[in-house]
């Protein structure tokens, strides 16, 4: 054996962690996985990632739990960070002890979820991914996804409901780290309402950056043309707790008309100024968020909401009770999963369904409500589902007992 050789395996038995640095990346990126990272150091492996595959990062966690289960070198203590538009969103924990056990079938599934660590806390495991390179990037990407929308409004005395049915279309794509792009037209299909709901439109037209700042920060702009025909700016700071049972949040936003009059796309001065802050607690046993808002809202109103959310996989359920202007509203809001659960990997242009459909029902919309324009707020993103982009640990480890 040469010098060189017996020098190589010496200094791997004396640092066997740096064997493993490097060996994973290619078993994400098999799996369609983007933004891959990989690091190693004597207190464990390092791998984030970000899931465009699966419909619930949840299942593509999953999926990635049970690859490296049977992974025979994989003997350290291992840290995983899921990304989402390249920010990581939580830190999942594996020891070796747990791999071992899980491997050789001394534990199952279940007890092996439960011994999982998991946190919002990820500011010292991505510092560890410093120097290292990103492999299979997201940057410019493009998923075409096709919007179903459903509006209903009983503000009519001469109808029942008026409805509207529209076909959105929408380019979306990562364009820097935290930075995104979202364009989409709105194709009326039927409707029996007036105004600018017989033409086709622009929905939400945004460009948007977020950060991910120390303790648990996060913050976003985005500037661009949001739904309740507003254009504008709207900044947006979130703050939560390693395990994510409470969060606070705030908002303000500067906003103009965005309007179609006569088959022409109008836009006023951006003066209008609106903002919130909200408090939201989470209940793990029965999968609950209950948030409390107080809020300034598009044309000037001052309110309060409370919304009471229940998760049932990645379905959810919610109701809430508001008051603005002096005036009482209320209603109820839900989501569901579309088909499919594991997507196609992307490549330069990938067309598909969005992940979630919902739909929001306001009891009182009419009369002095609506002539008033009480209590309205704008989206910046076309998702309405509060599954999406939810990561909180103990949603997490429930739906990965489930699957």
């Amino acid at each position: 054996m040469q010098m060189k050789q017996i020098l190589l395996i010496g200094f791997l038995f004396f640092f066997p962690w740096l064997a493993g640095a490097g060996s994973y990346t290619s078993l994400l990126r098999q799996m369609g996985m983007e933004n891959i990272r990989e690091a190693a150091d004597p207190e464990g492996v390092y791998l984030c990632w970000e899931d465009p595959v699966y419909r619930s990062p949840v299942r593509g966690l999953a999926e990635i739990l049970r690859t490296l289960a049977v992974q025979e070198d994989l003997v350290q203590d291992t840290h995983l960070v899921i990304l989402e538009n390249g920010l990581p969103q939580i830190l999942v924990k594996v020891s070796a002890a747990d791999w071992a056990d899980y491997r050789e079938e001394r534990i199952s599934w279940t007890d092996f979820v439960n011994r999982l660590l998991l946190t919002y806390e990820t500011d010292d495991v991505m510092r560890r991914f410093s120097g290292t390179k990103t492999e299979h990037r997201s940057a410019g990407r493009i998923d075409f996804v096709v919007y179903p929308q459903l509006q209903l409004r009983n503000s009519w005395l001469d109808k029942i409901y008026g409805a509207s049915v529209n076909i959105a279309p929408a380019v979306e794509m990562q364009l820097w780290k935290g930075a995104s792009f979202t364009g989409q037209v709105i194709f009326p299909i039927w409707n029996n309402m007036v105004g600018e709901m017989d033409y086709i439109r622009a929905g939400i037209l945004t460009l948007r950056q977020e950060i991910r700042l120390p303790k648990r920060w996060m913050a976003s702009l985005t500037v661009g043309n949001f739904t309740q025909q507003r254009i504008g700016a709207d900044l947006q700071f979130t703050w939560r707790t390693a395990n994510d049972r409470w969060l606070l949040g705030a908002r303000g936003g500067l906003t103009g008309a965005s309007v179609v009059q006569e088959g022409r796309w109008q836009v006023s001065r951006w003066e209008r100024l609106s903002g919130a802050v909200w408090g939201r607690y989470f209940e793990p046993h029965y999968q609950l968020e209950l948030e409390l808002t107080a809020e300034r809202y598009i044309y000037g109103d001052y309110g309060a909401r409370f919304d009471c959310v229940r998760h049932f996989g990645e379905t959810t359920v919610g109701l809430f009770a508001m008051v603005s202007g002096g005036e009482a509203n209320g209603g109820f809001s839900f989501s569901v999963p579309l088909p499919r659960k594991k997507r196609m990997q992307r490549k330069a242009v990938r067309i598909r369904l969005p992940e979630y459909w919902g739909l929001t029902y306001e009891a009182q919309s009419g009369n002095e409500y609506a002539e008033r324009r009480l209590g309205r707020r704008y989206q910046t993103d076309p998702v309405v589902s509060r599954t999406n982009r939810f990561y909180n640990p103990d949603y997490v480890r429930k739906q990965l007992m489930r699957l």
